[in-house]
């Protein structure tokens, strides 16, 4: 009986020392908001870049395949580019471009495109000598092609340089529903991947080479993804997070430490989301990395657009807080870490839908572009809100008791709404158990593992509505 009051009396000690670091800044929870900057002049807007070159500038995508060029007082300046060869129906289009990280002395940047076969192409052009506004027009060239046979839904993508110098584009898996050709478990198939590549900044070909260190001895470095429409590097750590748009019941939201990307796994199509899809053929469940947050694929919330790390320093509020949106339903989603290698997650409703892109300008500030409101709004915030708990802060769910001797805990949704996962996290990050809880309600009783070490714990328990995240300790 002491050694169990001292216990307790330990573990309160560390949770009133936990609690003080949360309240500090961990969790709290910036309140966004959109400011109009830019509602005409444009066509079909898909997204919004910087050269990194020190001008300022920010050049707008469009899928029919121009590009426009402004200043940072968001003034037109000129077209840089049409592409030619480009078919822009349903999903397909100019979908994104990139400048080599040398842009200030080679004058080079990259777009990607579906071309007028339907294939995925990347073209590399250069600046005209005369206008720094404008490119030249014949210097295009053709990287890769890559074969998109059968259907013209899901392209992906978009090209981003990574602090390693290297070209990264993301694919889907081909299109139609439940990747009927397998693609993206397929390391032979370039559909469903994220894709690297060695550039070569020569007037001759090849213009690209493959990284020594892909783990496949081709283009792809990492694979298990359905249509990763948008996804994007944070700027300070170098970490990946992707948006992949799911089939009917989860959208997720992937992330990936800088110093573990290659190789990743990221399930599908035995995987959406936290949940089995389709196993024939698939390996053990540990063999894949599953979402940061996925959420209930349900009218109007469906279909995923991947966003940004804020890096900025004019909303500090904002301050390493990543930002994404669903596309039909106008919720935006706000992911901080937890302090615990886990994630704390709210989700906020604005008033603009067709969120096809978060961009960056060069000094970290965030733009949203809506491809049906042909517009761009800056993303601001308007303060925070915070907790010494998580569960005050989210109000969603309670997940008890603390302290586990019977080797089961309980979750409690304070709203009537459905679970989604349950997930166990050791201290280090890495996720020992996933309980698949869809369409459950109530209070529900969950079974860990009879060999977990004692020790501290991160439970996890998600809804459509949010994630509730507690430490809890082992016995």
């Amino acid at each position: 009986m002491k050694k169990n009051l001292l216990l307790i009396a330990l573990l309160s000690s560390i949770w009133t020392v936990l609690f003080s670091i949360v309240s500090t800044n961990t969790f709290a929870q910036p309140n966004i908001a959109l400011s109009p900057v830019l509602s005409s002049g444009l066509s079909a807007p898909m997204q919004l870049v910087n050269a990194g070159d020190g001008s300022k500038r920010v050049f707008i995508v469009q899928k029919a395949g121009t590009i426009r060029v402004y200043d940072s007082a968001f003034q037109f300046l000129a077209t840089l580019v049409t592409v030619p060869n480009i078919t822009s129906s349903g999903e397909r289009g100019l979908l994104s471009m990139a400048f080599h990280p040398n842009y200030k002395s080679n004058g080079f940047f990259y777009v990607y495109y579906t071309n007028a076969a339907g294939d995925l192409e990347i073209s590399r052009y250069r600046i005209s000598a005369n206008d720094a506004n404008v490119a030249d027009p014949n210097s295009r060239v053709i990287l890769i092609t890559i074969p998109h046979p059968n259907f013209s839904n899901h392209n992906g993508g978009e090209l981003h340089f990574g602090k390693d110098g290297f070209l990264y584009l993301s694919t889907g898996d081909g299109g139609s529903g439940g990747d009927p050709n397998g693609n993206a478990q397929r390391t032979t198939s370039l559909l469903g991947k994220i894709l690297r590549f060695n550039v070569n900044t020569s007037i001759t070909p090849p213009y690209y080479s493959i990284p020594a260190g892909n783990p496949f001895g081709n283009e792809v470095f990492a694979l298990g993804l359905r249509n990763p429409y948008r996804w994007s590097f944070d700027r300070q750590t170098g970490d990946m997070w992707i948006g992949d748009v799911g089939q009917d019941s989860f959208e997720e939201i992937n992330f990936r430490a800088a110093n573990a990307l290659t190789g990743t796994n990221y399930g599908w199509r035995c995987y959406e989301g936290n949940a089995t899809f389709n196993t024939n053929g698939c390996a053990a469940a540990s063999t894949y990395v599953f979402p940061a947050h996925a959420y209930v694929s349900q009218n109007p919330a469906a279909s995923i657009t991947g966003g940004v790390v804020y890096r900025g320093t004019d909303y500090p509020a904002l301050q390493g807080c990543y930002v994404a949106a669903d596309f039909y339903s106008a919720i935006f989603y706000k992911i901080i870490p937890n302090g615990a290698s886990a994630w704390t997650v709210a989700t906020q409703t604005l008033s603009l839908t067709g969120v096809v892109d978060f961009g960056e300008t060069e000094d970290g500030e965030v733009y949203v572009v809506s491809n049906t409101r042909n517009s761009v709004s800056r993303l601001t915030s308007v303060g925070t809100t915070s907790s010494k708990n998580p569960q005050e802060a989210k109000a969603l769910a309670r997940i008890y008791p603390s302290l586990v001797s019977d080797g089961f805990v309980k979750v409690e949704m304070y709203a009537p709404t459905f679970y989604q996962y349950f997930e166990l996290i050791d201290m280090n990050g890495r996720r020992l158990l996933t309980t698949d809880l869809s369409k459950q309600m109530g209070t529900r009783t969950i079974p860990l593992n009879p060999n977990l070490a004692t020790g501290m714990y991160v439970a996890k328990v998600s809804s459509n509505l949010g994630v509730t995240v507690q430490k809890i300790y082992v016995q």
